[in-house]
């Protein structure tokens, strides 16, 4: 038995194999061509462009440059051609025009002086919601036009404050019954006097019309100041209240 090749048979081996890789070759060619047929290459121009203008079609769609806001054409004017409307005019009842009368200067809002006067009553008010000898002392001792206007006519519950103000007096020099030429303030009536309480130091001297002490006292009690005095000097008391 022979267990060799033939020189016949090896020629024809040879030749089977190379035909077996060219045929492999050719089919593993052949399996790629059908994918590319079947499934075509898409083209750059089959994709939409961002930058081709948008062409409204046959239902009427709004075009691209159409404004969303416009609004159909009504025969009424628009807000931006309405001409603008005068501000109006403020309202003040009885007591607040008498508070204004002479104090709006031309051309300044009225409102904003009127503010002004109830600031100065709510600064008021809360004084005499602490302490209510408190407005009382302001007011003698811190005088002033505009705050009594605003009593008047804005907090007029200040009224019986505002009276009791005027007849007390601060601190310094005063004549008794009538205008003393040595005095620095205008003169008070006689009567019993009381100091803002809880003065430290207050002390008040009381003189005779012809300049002679009559006597010297501290705010522990009230001072009687009688028709034969002349002139009064205090000092650290703050504010003196007629009882």
């Amino acid at each position: 038995m022979k267990t060799g090749l033939s020189s016949s048979t090896a020629p024809r081996l040879l030749a089977a194999g190379l035909l077996v890789s060219v045929l492999g070759t050719a089919t593993g060619c052949r399996s790629a061509d059908p994918v590319s047929e079947e499934t075509p290459a898409v083209s750059s121009s089959s994709t939409p462009s961002a930058s081709v203008p948008f062409t409204p079609g046959p239902t009427g769609s709004r075009s691209a440059d159409a404004s969303p806001t416009a609004a159909p054409d009504s025969g009424q004017p628009s807000e931006a051609g309405q001409s603008p409307q005068p501000a109006p005019e403020p309202t003040f009842n009885a007591a607040e025009e008498v508070f204004l009368e002479g104090k709006v200067p031309e051309g300044m809002d009225p409102n904003a002086v009127l503010q002004v006067g109830q600031e100065r009553c709510d600064v008021l008010v809360n004084a005499k919601a602490s302490d209510p000898e408190a407005v009382l002392s302001e007011l003698i001792t811190n005088p002033s036009q505009e705050s009594a206007d605003a009593i008047r006519n804005l907090c007029t519950d200040l009224l019986p404050d505002l009276e009791g103000a005027a007849l007390g007096f601060p601190d310094g020099v005063f004549g008794v019954g009538v205008h003393d030429p040595r005095a620095e303030e205008p003169s008070i009536g006689p009567g019993t006097y009381r100091a803002y309480p809880g003065t430290e130091g207050c002390s008040i001297s009381v003189y005779a019309g012809s300049g002679a002490l009559i006597g010297e006292y501290d705010a522990s009690a009230p001072v009687v100041i009688a028709t034969d005095a002349g002139r009064v000097d205090s000092s650290q008391c703050y504010s003196w209240f007629r009882s």
